[in-house]
Parts: structure tokens; C-alpha cells; sequence
């Protein structure tokens, strides 16, 4: 008997330890699928292991025969055909930009696959201590600069621009600064009145703050239901502290169609609203009393107001004209420039024009190939009869906000949502052959 009772206590154990390490496992993907969302973790290590992760990735999800990831992984093949096209064609693309977009799907779904039951709990949680982090240490910072160079051991030399001149009288030079930190916070050594968590830039860092928001909202697990308002909470105030326009825009709109969804479907208020209402408050009593001093004010309404009225950030007119740029290349190359042909185009306008990706890789890889992404990025929001039609448009506007703005069509922080609601549609149609079959066995016996 007391033998037995150890035994179990043994096994137990074991799978304690098991469950553990899986868990622990896991947070290191989800980690790693996080830092690939161009984060400096990314820029100063992960993008030279890109065809390592790539090929480790693909390996892994080729041999796991438990699940079906036939369409995630359909974006790889045709990328491919599509960038070797056009390499013929133009004899002007390299494959390091096809390998940072296999690297991002497939540990993207390598993450979620690994446990689709726990991914978005443990992601949402990941998220939090990042940003709870990222907050405190962003404050401490204000209050006294440089302090996180003391506790961090790395630090390294950020390069931003060349040395050239701009016209007759006008020089550009290279400019240089000390960042400090890389896995959980990163004082760039500049603008710090900006929190960035680990990211490299702060609208790049809103959009994994948003994805959460929109998961919350839609998507929340029934284990952080009780959480859902605090986590909410903390997202915002985040996403304020990143003073980015194009965070503030889109955590608007995220809220402001989710109201719509409430409205329609007749719910009941719930303590969101109440969360929202008192950060309206705090801004308007901080713009009313105490004028463009308050940190607030210089924060939220300074990004879309200035002296002659509303204006976004002036980056906005660089996406703009790269989007200008882009679309004439798509009119006269349907099928794709190429990158030699996109560059000269740039370089014939002006310096300085940039982001607006989605419009640029269609340019250099042809209207079809974008036809393809758009398709892959929506279609599995379509297979959850529950995800309501405002929550897609929603998804909508985040997604495009972030490929106008930013430099990456499969920011991993964003692409998570259509690969996990694909692979959740997956195993609940797989196992619903599994329990017919298990309710009629049982039905059968009873019959006997």
C-alpha cells in the first residue's frame, strides 16, 4: 500500500515537472515569436539566425503530423515562386527578405501550435509583465534619466542616417547614441520621453499592445475573464506611454467599434466602459486645468494637434509619399518591379520616404502576391462563427494602420490572430468527428 502511495506521489511528480518544463518551453517561443515583431532583440541578433529559425521551424512543423498547417504555411511556397518570378524577371531580389518572412510564420505558428489551448493566456501574460515593466521603468526614467543603465548589462551603439548631402547647403549626418538594455526594456539613449519596451520603435510597440486589446475584447480566455478590465487598464496606459499617433488612433477605434458591438448585441455595460470613462476624464481635466504643461496633454493631444490644428505625426507625409510612389509602380508594373526599380523610383522623388509596406511589396512583387497576403491574413477570421463582423473590420483597420505606418507585412504581434483562430478552427472541427463517434459508442451500449 505505502509503496503504491509513493509511486503515485513519483508519477505525480513527474508530470509536474513535465507540465513545467513544457510551460517554460513555451513562454521561450512565445518570447522569441514576440522579439521577431522587430524588436531590438531582432535587429541585433535574431535577424542574422533568421534562416537557421526558419529552417529549425519548418522542420518541426513538417514532421508534426498531430495537426494540419497546410494553409499557414501555403504563404511559403507561393512567396517563394513569387520572389524567384520576379528575381528572373528583374534580376533585383535577394531571398533574405523571403527568409525573414518564413522565420516569422513559422515560429508564429510553431508558438501557437504548441499548446493552441494555453497560447493565448500565456501570451496575454507575457505581454503584461513586459509591459507592466516597461511602464515602470519608463517613469523611473523620467524621474531620473539613465537610471536602467545601471541595472542592465548590455549596451551598445545605435547608428541612425548616412553622412550626405541633402542639396547645396544642406548636409545629413550620421547620428549616434548609447542604448541600454534588450530583453525586457530599452532606453535607446534618445527620445525618452517615449517608451518603447523592447522594441525598436514605439509605434512598432503599439501594435502588439493593440493585438492584445483586440484579444481581450473578442477573443479573452475564460481563465483571464477575471483579469479582462485590469489587463485592459494596463494596455492603455501603455499604449499612452508610447505617445505614438498611430497607437492612439487605433486603441480608439478599437474601443469605439467594440461599443458598436455591445450596442448592437443589446449586452450590458460592462466595468470596460468604466475604465474608459475615467481615462477620458484624466485627459480632459488635464487639458483643461493644466494646459500643454501637463504630460498628458503633450502626449495624446499633442500628436494630433499642433499650431495650425489637427495634423498627424509628420512622419505621416514620408508614408504618404512612399504610398504615392508605390501605387504608380503598381500601375505600371502589375506583376512587380522589383527592388532596383522601386529604390530608383524613391530615390528619384526624395530622401526620406518610407514604411507604407503593404504598398511596397505589392510594387516590387506584383498585384497578385498582395492579393494572396490580404486573403491569407483575413480568411481565418471568417471560420469563427462567433467572431462578430465589427470585430473583423476592426482587425481590419490594424492591421492596414500597421502596414502603412510601419515596414513588415507579417509583424508577428499582428499575424498571431488569423494563425491561432485558424489552428482553434482546426482542432475543434477535427474533434468533433471524435465525440459523435463517442456519444454513439455510448449510446449504442446503453442500447445493449
Amino acid at each position: 500500500m505505502l509503496i503504491g502511495v509513493q509511486a503515485e506521489k513519483r508519477a505525480r511528480s513527474i508530470g509536474l515537472n513535465q507540465d513545467s518544463a513544457a510551460a517554460i518551453v513555451h513562454y521561450v517561443l512565445i518570447y522569441i515569436m514576440v522579439a521577431l515583431g522587430d524588436s531590438f532583440l531582432y535587429d541585433r541578433i535574431l535577424i542574422y539566425l533568421c534562416p537557421a529559425i526558419a529552417a529549425v521551424s519548418l522542420v518541426l512543423l513538417l514532421f508534426n503530423k498531430k495537426s494540419n498547417y497546410l494553409f499557414p504555411l501555403s504563404i511559403l511556397p507561393f512567396s517563394a515562386l513569387v520572389v524567384l518570378c520576379v528575381r528572373l524577371k528583374t534580376n533585383a531580389v535577394g531571398v533574405s527578405e523571403l527568409l525573414v518572412w518564413f522565420s516569422m510564420v513559422c515560429v508564429t505558428l510553431l508558438a501557437v501550435g504548441f499548446n493552441i489551448s494555453k497560447f493565448l493566456e500565456r501570451l496575454i501574460k507575457l505581454t503584461a509583465a513586459l509591459s507592466f515593466f516597461s511602464v515602470l521603468i519608463f517613469f523611473c526614467s523620467l524621474l531620473v534619466p539613465g537610471i536602467w543603465s545601471h541595472f542592465t548589462p548590455f549596451s551598445y551603439l545605435l547608428t541612425f542616417g548616412d553622412d550626405y548631402w541633402l542639396d547645396a547647403t544642406t548636409k545629413l549626418s550620421t547620428s549616434y547614441f548609447q542604448a541600454h538594455g534588450l530583453l525586457l526594456y530599452v532606453d535607446r539613449g534618445f527620445d525618452s520621453a517615449r517608451n518603447v519596451g523592447i522594441f525598436r520603435e514605439p509605434a512598432v510597440y503599439q501594435v502588439m499592445l493593440n493585438s492584445l486589446i483586440f484579444v481581450l475584447l473578442y477573443m479573452c480566455p475564460d481563465s483571464l475573464k477575471n483579469k479582462r478590465v485590469r489587463l485592459i487598464a494596463l494596455f492603455v496606459v501603455t499604449v499612452l506611454t508610447t505617445k505614438s499617433a498611430t497607437g492612439y488612433l487605433v486603441c480608439f477605434a478599437l474601443f469605439f467599434m467594440y461599443f458598436i458591438h455591445v450596442g448592437v448585441a443589446g449586452k450590458r455595460i460592462d466595468a470596460v466602459y468604466y475604465v474608459l470613462i475615467a481615462l477620458g476624464g484624466a485627459f480632459l481635466v488635464s487639458a483643461l486645468f493644466l494646459g500643454n504643461s501637463s504630460w498628458i496633454s503633450e502626449s495624446v493631444f499633442g500628436r494630433f494637434f499642433g499650431g495650425n490644428g489637427f495634423s498627424l505625426d509628420a512622419s505621416g507625409s514620408a508614408r504618404t509619399g512612399a504610398a504615392s510612389i508605390s501605387l504608380k509602380l503598381i500601375h505600371e508594373y502589375p506583376l512587380g518591379c522589383g527592388y532596383d526599380v522601386y529604390t530608383s523610383a524613391l530615390n528619384a522623388n526624395v530622401t526620406g520616404y518610407v514604411a507604407a509596406c503593404l504598398f511596397r511589396v505589392v510594387a516590387i512583387y506584383g498585384i497578385p502576391f498582395g492579393i494572396f497576403v490580404i486573403f491569407w491574413i483575413f480568411y481565418p477570421l471568417f471560420l469563427q462563427p462567433r467572431m462578430p463582423m465589427v470585430a473583423i473590420f476592426s482587425f481590419a483597420f490594424m492591421y492596414l494602420m500597421a502596414t502603412f505606418f510601419e515596414n513588415e507585412i507579417f509583424y508577428t504581434t499582428l499575424i498571431f490572430i488569423p494563425i491561432y483562430l485558424y489552428c482553434k478552427n482546426v482542432a475543434e472541427t477535427s474533434a468533433q468527428p471524435l465525440r459523435a463517434a463517442a456519444s454513439s459508442f455510448g449510446v449504442s451500449r446503453e442500447a445493449r
